[in-house]
Formats: structure tokens, sequence, C-alpha cells
């Protein structure tokens, strides 16, 4: 009896650590097959392939058919356990409309470790000013928009999206690369920012937030004079940061309003501030143009500014809202309009961006088209 008991423990063992998950029905997922995933009208191998979903490609589970536990063996001999759901794609196809979809869920999964190069391109809006506000965005080329208003409620980042890159190709392009590549040809300019100085900070006295709120002041005029930078006390307080000095400019750099990620000039004659940029900024090496980024973990995306620079901190470009990346990594430029940029899939943010998993940075080059 024991020897029984034994052999069904092992039976329940096997079947348990071969056995996956059910993925949960409404929910969204990635496609991670990397030479993409057919799409069968039925649950099993014996189903006619209707269709194919390239990597990436993001589905709603509709439906898991109970059979957990089986076994899919593909070229390589290499097994794969999972089962068969129905899903539905996250865009509009009359392709599609009127046919039962059925996937393998062992090539679903909630994140992706690499950017599908035809998605490089996604983005939620363009504006065609960095001085947004002002202005409409491009209509037309947003996935992740029809979603939401189609009520399919995914949140959209790397199906194929030529309108996409239709629409940037006046602005920027971009393409995987080898960093190792490149790395040789980094171009050092005249606009780096120098931190060799920091200001000292003192503590700015206040008894109704639970933050110690700093000051510090900076040199003008060669030290003749200077400027008081403070923290935010007011309703949208923020903390003031300094980040160095550029000669070419004359300028310190400090931080401004910080949901904005907002980068203040201010110059280190005068005292006068403006604001230079959403997002940290980047300035090519012989100043034509200007590159800032920031993510924004309210919405999810990458706040990317390009555009053309002038000593008077006035930009002419683009303001885009990328969905499929954010910026990680090293920044560094081989030409005047050619930069290198590492980046992670947009997925692999969770909430406000307090973790990352685990994937690799990959680098872009990106070729500015003004």
């Amino acid at each position: 009896m024991k020897a029984k008991l034994n052999i069904l423990f092992i039976v329940v063992f096997l079947f348990s650590a071969f056995a996956k998950a059910q993925l949960k029905t409404g929910h969204c997922y990635f496609i991670n097959a990397e030479n993409g995933l057919n799409l069968r009208e039925g649950p099993s191998v014996n189903h006619k392939i209707v269709g194919k979903f390239s990597y990436g490609t993001q589905v709603k589970v509709i439906e898991n058919v109970p059979s957990v536990g089986k076994t899919f063996v593909i070229g390589n001999g290499k097994k794969i356990h999972g089962s068969w759901v129905r899903v539905e794609p996250t865009f509009n196809s009359d392709y599609y409309k009127n046919t039962r979809l059925y996937l393998f869920d062992a090539y679903l999964s909630k994140h992706l470790t690499t950017i599908p190069p035809q998605s490089l391109h996604n983005f939620v809006e363009l504006y065609d000013s960095a001085a947004h506000d002002d202005y409409k965005p491009t209509k037309g080329v947003s996935s992740r928009r029809e979603m939401w208003e189609t009520g399919t409620h995914c949140d959209v980042r790397y199906e194929y999206n030529p309108a996409a890159k239709e629409a940037l190709k006046d602005i920027i392009q971009f393409e995987i690369v080898n960093r190792e590549d490149y790395i040789n040809k980094k171009i050092i300019g005249n606009y780096e920012i120098d931190t060799s100085w920091q200001p000292k900070k003192f503590k700015l006295e206040n008894d109704y937030r639970p933050v110690e709120w700093e000051q510090y002041y900076l040199p003008l005029n060669g030290g003749k004079d200077s400027v008081l930078i403070k923290d935010n006390l007011g309703e949208w307080a923020s903390k003031t940061e300094y980040y160095g000095q550029i000669d070419e400019l004359d300028s310190y750099l400090i931080s401004g309003f910080a949901e904005d990620a907002e980068v203040i000039l201010v110059n280190r004659t005068t005292g006068k501030r403006s604001m230079l940029s959403s997002g940290f900024p980047t300035i090519s090496p012989k100043g034509e143009y200007l590159i800032a980024e920031y993510y924004n973990g309210f919405d999810y995306t990458t706040y990317f500014t390009v555009g053309e620079f002038d000593e008077e901190a006035i930009l002419q470009g683009a303001f885009i809202t990328f969905s499929s990346w954010i910026t990680a990594g090293e920044f560094f430029w081989i030409a005047e309009n050619e930069f290198i940029m590492g980046v992670l899939p947009m997925d692999n943010v969770t909430l406000y961006g307090e973790e990352l998993k685990d994937s690799k940075v990959i680098y872009l080059k990106g070729t500015i088209q003004f």
C-alpha cells in the first residue's frame, strides 16, 4: 500500500509541476513567441490555421479550454506545457469579426523581454511643437486611444502600426542596433553638463509637510551676486534639484515643476530663469538639436521631446508620447542628428515605475529628420 501511495504522490507531483495556471479571462496578454503564433479555428493543432499574430501582439483571453497540463512539442524537440484559450484581437479587424480564434497559452505572457522592431515607433500622441499645450495632436495613429474608444480596454503597446512610423518620417526614425558598433563613434560636444561644483543646501523651515524642504544659493556675475533657489511649498509642492552648469549657455540647470519634469535655465550673469525642456535634456554636439525625455507614471508613457535648439532656449519640433518603450541606460551622440539610446519594453514598468522586470536593455539609433 505504501508503494502505491508513493507512486500516486509522484504522479500528482509531476502533473502539478507540468500544469500551467489558467490565464484570467477578460485580461490581456502579449504573444511572446519569437516567430509569431498561429491562430486556429479550434483548440488543437489539428484545427485549421486562420491567421498569425507577430511577437508582441496583444490579445484578450475570452475562455480557457479545459485541457490543463497538455504538452505541445515544437520543432526543436523542446516540450512546452500549457493549454488552449479562445482569444479576441485588441484591434478592430473585420477579417476576424465572425471567427472563433484559439491560441496555445504557453506563448502568452503579461510582459515581454524585448521590443518588437515593428513597434519602435508606437506612440499615443504626437504634437507638432514642443510647446504642446497650444497644439492639437495628430489623429489616426494611436492604437491605444482606439482600444479605449472601442471598449476593449487593453493597454496597447506593441502591435504593428504603420501609421505611427509614417507620421514620424519627417521627425525622427529608430532602428535597433548593437551598442558596441557605435561606442567608438561617441561625440563629446560643447554642451556637456558640468557637475564639478555643487551648491550647499540648507533646511527650509516648514511644519505642515513631512518632508525636509531645502534651499540653496547660486552665484551670479562671477560671485558678485547670487540668486536663491528653494523648494516649492505651495499646493503643488515639489523639490527643486540642482543638475549642473552648461558653459556654452552661461547657465545653471535646475528642476522646475516636478510633475512635468521641467528643467529650468538660470542665467549665471543675470539670474533670469527660462524653461529649457520637459524631461532631462541632451543637446547635440554643435547645439543644433535638443532631446528630452521622462517617464510619466500616471499614464505609462515616455514623454519625448525632439526639436531644433537655439541659445534662447526656443524649441521648434515635436512632442511625442511613446507607448512601446522607456529609456534606460546610456545616451550618446554619434553625429549632429544621430544618437544611441538604451531602452526597455514599456510593460516592464509596474505601478509608478517602482520595479523593473528582468529584461535586457536594447539600443536604438535615432535619426533626426528635420
